[in-house]
C-alpha cells in the first residue's frame, strides 16, 4: 500500500556552535590574566562547579583591557546569533547580563544545571586539550553535554543527551532553560572557558553595545 505523509519536526531546541577566530591571537594573554585572577581569588564562587574554580560573574564590567576586548567579542557574536534565532528587530535590546571564568583542573566537572531566568546562555572555550580523547559511551572527557528537555525519547530510539567535544575558540549558545553539564577531564593542564548569560530587554547592570 502506498502511503503519502509528511514528517514535520516541531519544538526543536537550538544549539549554536560558532568559531571566534580572533581569540587565537590573544589567547595566551587571556589565559595568563585568568590564571592570575584565580591566584588572587582562590575561593571563587560555588555554582555547578565540582572541584573547579568559578570566578565572580561580573567580568563583563571589568576595566581590564583583555576582558573588555573579550566581552565585546562575545557580545557581538552572541547577539548576532540570538537575532538570527529570534528574528528580532535590529533595534531590539539584547544585553549581556553576566560573564565568568571557569578553570577546571584534573578531575573537575560541572554538575547538571540550567541558567533560567536568562533567555540565552553560552560558553566560549579558551584553553582545552584538543587531542582526541577516548570516548566512553559516546562521551569524551571534558565534553559539554545537553539534556533533552522532554526526556521521553527512549521508545522512539532517541538519546536523552547530546555531547560536544570543544576546541579552542569554539562558542556554544543555547536557551537558558536547557539543562547541561560538563564531564570530568583528566588532563594535568587546566581547562579554561568563559561562560555567559544574555537577557532580552532592560536588565539592571547589563552590558550592551
Amino acid at each position: 500500500m502506498s502511503i503519502k505523509a509528511e514528517n514535520r519536526l516541531h519544538f526543536g531546541v537550538p544549539i549554536f556552535e560558532a568559531s571566534l577566530p580572533a581569540l587565537e591571537s590573544r589567547r595566551e594573554e587571556l589565559v595568563t590574566a585568568l590564571l592570575k585572577m584565580r591566584e588572587t581569588d582562590t575561593q571563587g564562587i560555588a555554582r555547578s562547579n565540582q572541584r573547579g574554580w568559578h570566578s565572580q560573574d561580573t567580568l563583563h564590567k571589568s576595566e581590564e583591557p583583555i576582558l573588555k576586548w573579550l566581552t565585546d567579542q562575545i557580545y557581538q557574536l552572541g547577539s548576532q546569533l540570538i537575532r538570527h534565532s529570534e528574528g528580532l528587530p535590529a533595534d531590539s535590546s539584547i544585553l549581556l547580563g553576566s560573564l565568568w571564568a571557569n578553570v577546571n583542573d584534573f578531575g573537575a566537572w560541572n554538575a547538571p544545571h540550567a541558567h533560567l531566568p536568562c533567555e540565552w546562555s553560552g560558553v566560549l572555550y579558551i584553553d582545552v586539550n584538543e587531542e582526541l580523547q577516548e570516548k566512553e559511551n559516546g562521551i569524551a572527557p571534558g565534553d559539554l553535554m545537553f539534556f533533552d528537555p522532554v526526556p521521553v525519547g527512549a521508545p522512539y530510539r532517541k538519546s536523552s543527551t547530546v555531547s560536544y567535544t570543544p576546541k579552542n575558540g569554539t562558542l556554544f549558545l543555547f536557551p537558558g532553560y536547557l539543562m547541561h553539564m560538563v564531564a570530568p577531564h583528566y588532563d594535568d593542564k587546566p581547562r579554561i572557558s568563559m561562560a555567559f548569560n544574555f537577557r532580552l530587554g532592560d536588565v539592571l547592570n547589563s552590558f550592551a553595545r
